[in-house]
């Protein structure tokens, strides 16, 4: 409850829209979707009174309403809903009883905050002019703080009810007894009545009798009715409850059949990979492994949407490296430009913590919903993403930083007054959108919910004809630990003499960091000519030229393609290596790249690993790696005759195990189900038990508890599921399971959990 005096004042904020309307239009907008929900908890409320969750619905309600307006200054607003809350606090500490007078309370602190904003929107339409009279909430304020500052709280609560309900008028009027009264007493008191008397108050009994019958019989339908609209009430609170649990259960049962069979299309795929294959059938390969993990995308976006309409949305909170994430997003992205001419770029300023604390998974799935649309509506210019802190790392508390997010492109753009409707469900800019560049709405919402759920606000800034910007910030903490090492240095490129000739200022940064890290001797230019000239310098001056130049694709009227010509055929540049930096990751397969005579491709945006890969490769002839301990020791593990039972009812997945498990030397049996599987164990040993969980005749989970309870069996069972990890978890583990291996999966994942749980 606020400790301030001052006093409530039933006036419209003075609102200065010379800037920051679009700041209150957004605040109005979210606030009413808060009300909506809070109007609905409090339906379940009348029903339920106990529902801990529509309680706590209520108090988030006005707890980010009074946030939102104590941010912009609205008083009103700020005022009312501060008291709001404070009244619902009460409840959740079981200070108040949530009897039919608060509920009336809240109810119309609902319906009062609702007009304030709505009176809002209306001096924000009109530049800060108010036809409508103002809402006056003082006397509903004060009820509240009545109610909330006195011990007697109920006994308050009921009368600020009673005085707000309309009554039936069912008393009769004694006046004419009292009259009656005064005529009829002697001065000693006694009274004296005659039959005329008599009549007359028998008469007048007979009427208040009737009028009491017929008040008793409304209240009575009154309160049969009321019964009857809370029973249907339960039943479709029960229905919708029923209907929610049914849709999650068929989402779960078709993501894990779906799951399946990617896992065995990705399984034998990445096994083809190894084998002895010309660079083209590689290439198909990779095509159909990308395009089964676009798949396994879509799969999960539509398990995400299910769980943020159900409000199980979890986040995790985990050590993880920025810059790795970045560049495992646009490794990504980079292969769905159907060769459109786009610069991809991204930079992350030096200021921004490499290691935090968070949830990266999230994170990259809102970089990549983001930059798929940019792409889908961006034919040609640039597409990048930029991160830098908003604020001094000082100003910072408890090693957190907000960290600023900027999608941006060069596309189509959205229209003004459609760019708040995008983030809604299966909702796109234009309604030939759909039409022209395919799609379902559904990635902005869930972006929007995933920033949300972050404590951030996703916001798009766009300009028809010239592009978007997406644009979000979030707290993120810093992690204790380094994920990872720098970036190894190139011990041999000391001294080395590059030049790279980059057209677009957005990817200068990259090359300048790189450079810089390595003891690069760089030469820079940002057109063919000016690096023809430089070129020509050097030769005329006797100094060294470059041993490879980095040549960027996209220069105007194909210059780079024609500037790699002039230099192949100038007889002194004999030893130059050529290197087309591009995002098109099919340029070796155009006529322009090879009539150019291009040594190598390096894609864009520049990421310094593959840089080094690179050059390693072109100036000694060999293959680049950062080295990797966990693999080295992981190959140096042997798991021969390790005997294994795999009960899986797929069997392109059974097969997919057996190359899988005979590569490692294990031995392996098959079940197609859980009774298979028991059958097996009563009469043979395994050292480890891979047990899929949905399965024929008897599912796994079920397998599991009678091989711990019937066959008093504690041999190691890992479940392999195909669904979310996180809502099979407890079931596994309740079940008597002891881990858990999530389709699809690698050989290196099998071999770790092996390694894990068998006795070796």
């Amino acid at each position: 409850m606020s400790t301030s005096d001052q006093k409530f004042i039933a006036q419209a904020p003075d609102l200065d829209l010379s800037d920051g309307s679009e700041m209150l239009t957004d605040f109005s907008q979210e606030a009413q979707r808060h009300l909506i929900s809070a109007r609905n908890a409090l339906l379940v409320l009348d029903t339920m009174p106990a529902d801990e969750e529509a309680v706590e619905k209520v108090f988030k309600t006005f707890h980010t309403i009074r946030g939102l307006s104590d941010f912009l200054d609205l008083r009103n607003i700020c005022q009312l809903t501060n008291e709001s809350e404070v009244l619902m606090d009460m409840v959740r500490k079981s200070q108040l009883d949530l009897d039919a007078g608060v509920i009336d309370l809240i109810s119309q602190a609902i319906d009062n905050t609702q007009t304030l904003l709505e009176l809002l929107d209306e001096q924000i339409a009109n530049d800060g002019e108010l036809e409508t009279t103002y809402f006056d909430v003082s006397e509903l304020y004060n009820d509240i703080r009545e109610v909330t500052s006195k011990k007697e709280r109920n006994s308050k609560v009921n009368k600020t009810l009673i005085k707000k309900l309309q009554t039936i008028n069912c008393q009769p009027d004694l006046t004419v007894y009292d009259d009656l009264e005064s005529q009829t007493a002697t001065e000693s008191g006694q009274v004296t009545v005659d039959s005329s008397v008599l009549k007359k108050l028998l008469s007048d009994y007979k009427d208040a009798s009737k009028k009491l019958a017929e008040t008793q019989s409304k209240l009575q339908e009154r309160q049969r009715e009321l019964f009857r609209e809370r029973a249907l009430a339960i039943r479709l609170t029960e229905k919708a409850q029923g209907e929610a649990r049914s849709k999650s259960e068929y989402l779960a049962n078709m993501s894990h059949e779906i799951r399946t069979l990617i896992n065995a299309i990705l399984g034998f795929t990445d096994l083809l990979k190894s084998g002895s294959l010309d660079e083209k059938q590689k290439d198909h390969l990779n095509t159909i492994i990308l395009s089964g993990k676009m798949l396994l995308g879509i799969v999960n976006d539509i398990l995400d949407f299910s769980k943020v309409e159900a409000g199980k949305l979890k986040l995790e909170y985990i050590d993880f490296n920025l810059p790795q994430v970045v560049e495992d997003v646009f490794k990504i992205v980079r292969t769905r430009l159907n060769s459109k001419p786009i610069n991809l770029y991204f930079n992350i300023d030096r200021k921004v913590p490499k290691n935090l604390v968070g949830d990266p998974t999230r994170l990259k799935q809102i970089f990549i919903n983001l930059l798929d649309n940019a792409i889908k509506f961006t034919d040609r210019g640039e597409i990048g993403l930029d991160i830098r802190l908003e604020g001094d790392r000082e100003a910072t508390i408890e090693n957190k930083f907000k960290i600023r997010f900027v999608i941006q492109d060069t596309g189509i753009g959205i229209p003004e007054d459609r760019q708040n409707q995008i983030f809604e469900s299966f909702t796109q800019a234009e309604s030939s959108t759909t039409r022209l560049y395919g799609g379902t709405g559904l990635g902005l919402t869930l972006c929007k919910n995933f920033v949300e759920k972050m404590g951030g606000k996703l916001r798009v800034k766009s300009t028809l004809g010239k592009g978007s910007r997406f644009i979000f910030s979030i707290l993120l903490e810093e992690g204790d630990f380094m994920i990872n090492e720098e970036p190894r240095k190139l011990k041999s490129m000391g001294g080395t003499h590059l030049m790279i000739v980059e057209g677009h200022e957005t990817s200068s940064p990259s090359w300048v960091s790189f450079c810089e890290v390595n003891g690069i001797n760089v030469i820079f230019a940002n057109s063919a000519k000016q690096a023809s000239e430089a070129l020509l310098k050097l030769q005329e001056s006797k100094n060294p030229v470059p041993k490879i130049i980095f040549i960027d694709a996209l220069l105007p009227d194909k210059e780079g393609f024609m500037l790699a010509l002039k230099v192949k055929q100038q007889p002194d540049f004999d030893e130059i290596k050529l290197v087309a930096v591009t995002s098109d990751v099919k340029i070796d397969n155009t006529d322009d790249y090879r009539e150019a005579k291009f040594d190598a491709w390096l894609g864009k945006p520049v990421i310094q690993s593959e840089v080094k890969e690179l050059l390693v490769k072109l100036i000694e002839g060999k293959v680049f790696k950062e080295r990797d301990f966990s693999k080295d020791v992981l190959g140096a593990i042997s798991c021969e005759g390790i005997k294994i039972l795999v009960v899986e009812d797929s069997m392109p997945n059974q097969e997919l195990l057996r190359i899988h498990l005979e590569s490692l030397g294990c031995s392996c049996e098959f079940a197609s189900n859980g009774k298979e599987a028991i059958e097996l164990l009563r009469e043979n040993d395994y050292d480890i038990c891979f047990m899929d969980l949905q399965m024929p005749v008897l599912n796994g989970i079920e397998a599991t508890k009678a091989i711990r309870s019937e066959l008093r069996n504690r041999l190691p069972i890992i479940a392999l599921t195909a669904a979310e990890v996180e809502d099979e978890k407890d079931k596994c583990i309740e079940s008597g399971m002891n881990d858990y291996l999530s389709k699809p999966f690698g050989i290196e994942e099998l071999k770790r959990k092996i390694i894990k749980h068998s006795k070796m």
